[in-house]
């Protein structure tokens, strides 16, 4: 009907009503009514009711009311409800309540409420609250509370708080026999120095979480305590240095593995580690920037973070490092580091260098890295990290690229050779990476250093990869690259080192190899070069080894090559197939002998 009538219906309508009928139905109706009933149904109603009814319900909902109604239940509903009673529960609630009640519960729930009440409690909760009681508990709690409350209790908890209260409690804890201290207290007691430590507390959990700050084995908790409590500076946490002493305390608890284990150099433990200066111990009351490898700017701004060799430990590294926001050098090189590279790291706008090469890091480069524009030296070698290589990270500034002797796979990012065409050295030896060499290292004209080593390479070497005039060091051994040698590569009179081992190179040895006048190392075998070893070679008088094994050559070592090595006592290393009952080569002079192919 679209009025109501003013009797009840003997059957339920499959639909409700648009206006409520004057007396309560017989039987529910099967969807809830859009505007309330003046009198309670005798029958609950499947569904929740859009709109409170003036009347409490002879039998609970299974569902929470939407709204609340005016009056209180007379059984409890198996779910909390989304707004609050005006009255108390006879009964407890198994769930905890959305939101505050305005008055007191007459038995105790099992579940603490999200929200604190007006009004204390009758008896004590079995857990704690997650936001203090504006009133003073009649009993103590069981279980810790997470932030103070704002007057004393009248009976002392059974567990201390995470954060001091502000009022006096009325009776004491129980204390264990006094111990010594063997330096007294910086501060006493005091309201002052409480809501201090409050604060610092609070500030601390917006920057690391309740959960991290929660952990009391966490760095974030352990830095904190000490902020709080030991720090000779004692900060407060509006202090201009507060937010960098927190991260560089974490950076340190998360790097000793909660202080269990001591650095080499200037950890704050002096009977565990060494320090040429005192003063510039980590965890020392003076001033972060005195702390050792640590430079700041004219504003106290940590630039330089330089722990390189310290036996610094720890398996995750603390996104905090992502507060230091002025820092430019993070150089943690040849330690036990075994974290995965945090993405916090992005936040680093102003980092130039990062060293966190020879160490034990996991995982992937995080995506950003690509943020930091103004990054000069990218380090992550010899560590245990996987993954493909991020596009992004690639910007005009970036000069050294080192990824050597990881899990990297794939292949190399196109941006590589149009984004960064200032690069000077890359390694990205030891890795996975396959497909062919890219010619866009022709647009790297500036480079110095390939290393490409011990990968899945293959096709030809491109003659692109010579483009530099300034390149001294290429290395491609131990991939499955072929064909001939390019005619380019004896134009890079600039090479010191050429290795080209292990792949399956063919052709001939260019008598124009001796134009390479400034080679140190030559290193070409286990190829299928074939004919006789030029005798160009004895020209390059800088020569200090050269390994021709393994290969098809054949005929004499030529003698100035052998008079180059009697006439250089540098030239120590000389290495043909001149072994075995019919040798390929014929050599008097060679430091090694191999038999080669058969």
């Amino acid at each position: 009907s679209l009025i109501p009538s003013s009797m009840p219906s003997l059957i339920p309508s499959s639909l409700p009503s648009l206006m409520p009928s004057s007396l309560p139905s017989v039987t529910p109706s099967y969807t809830h009514s859009l505007i309330p009933s003046s009198i309670p149904s005798m029958e609950p109603s499947v569904t929740s009711s859009l709109i409170p009814s003036y009347m409490p319900s002879m039998d609970p909902s299974s569902l929470p009311s939407l709204v609340p109604s005016f009056t209180p239940s007379l059984e409890p509903s198996e779910m909390p409800s989304l707004i609050p009673s005006s009255m108390p529960s006879l009964d407890p609630s198994s769930s905890p309540s959305l939101q505050p009640s305005s008055m007191p519960s007459l038995q105790l729930s099992v579940i603490p409420s999200l929200m604190p009440s007006s009004m204390p409690s009758l008896d004590p909760s079995s857990s704690p609250s997650l936001q203090p009681s504006a009133i003073l508990s009649m009993e103590p709690s069981e279980m810790l509370s997470f932030n103070p409350s704002s007057n004393p209790s009248f009976e002392p908890s059974l567990n201390p708080s995470f954060a001091p209260s502000r009022s006096l409690s009325f009776s004491p804890t129980a204390s264990m026999p006094p111990t010594l201290s063997v330096v007294p207290s910086y501060s006493p007691s005091t309201y002052t120095e409480l809501r201090r430590r409050e604060d610092i507390f609070l500030a601390a959990l917006r920057l690391s979480g309740f959960a991290t700050i929660s952990d009391t084995t966490s760095p974030q908790r352990m830095a904190l305590e000490w902020i709080m409590r030991d720090d000779g500076l004692q900060l407060n946490s509006n202090s201009p240095n507060f937010i960098q002493r927190y991260s560089i305390s974490t950076f340190y608890f998360a790097t000793t593995n909660g202080a269990k284990d001591s650095w080499t150099e200037c950890g704050a433990d002096a009977s565990q580690s060494s320090c040429p200066n005192e003063s510039s111990r980590f965890l020392s009351p003076n001033n972060e920037c005195d702390w050792s490898g640590i430079r700041c700017n004219a504003k106290d701004e940590i630039t330089d973070l330089r722990l390189k060799e310290n036996g610094l430990t720890g398996s995750f590294m603390p996104k905090e490092l992502g507060f230091l926001s002025s820092l430019e050098i993070l150089l943690l090189s040849k330690n036990y580091l075994s974290s995965t590279v945090p993405s916090e790291i992005g936040l680093l706008s102003n980092l130039k260098y990062l060293y966190l090469n020879n160490n034990n890091f996991v995982g992937t480069i995080p995506e950003s890295i690509g943020n930091l524009e103004n990054m000069v030296l990218f380090s992550v070698g010899n560590n245990a990290m996987n993954g493909t290589i991020p596009d992004k990270m690639f910007h005009s500034n970036l000069k050294h690229f080192d990824i050597d002797d990881n899990n990297f796979h794939g292949t190399l990012p196109s941006e590589m050779f149009t984004s960064s065409l200032n690069l000077l050295n890359i390694d990205i030896g030891g890795n996975s990476f396959e497909g062919t060499i890219s010619k866009g290292f022709g647009n790297l004209t500036k480079m110095k250093l390939l290393r490409m080593n011990d990968n899945n390479f293959v096709g030809e070497l491109p003659s692109e990869i010579f483009a530099s005039p300034s390149l001294q060091t290429l290395n491609c051994s131990l991939n499955d690259l072929n064909d001939t040698l390019p005619d380019e590569l004896y134009g890079a009179t600039s090479l010191r080192v050429l290795n080209l081992a292990s792949n399956n190179f063919i052709g001939t040895i260019s008598t124009e190899i001796g134009d390479l006048i400034d080679l140190v190392e030559l290193s070409l075998q286990s190829n299928q070069f074939e004919g006789t070893i030029p005798s160009t070679i004895g020209l390059l008088n800088d020569l200090t080894s050269m390994d021709m094994s393994f290969n098809f050559l054949s005929g004499t070592m030529p003698g100035g090559v052998c008079d180059l090595k009697v006439r250089s006592f540098l030239f120590l290393e000389l290495v043909s197939d001149c072994d075995g009952s019919l040798p390929r080569v014929v050599c008097d002079c060679c430091s090694t002998c191999e038999v080669g192919y058969e």
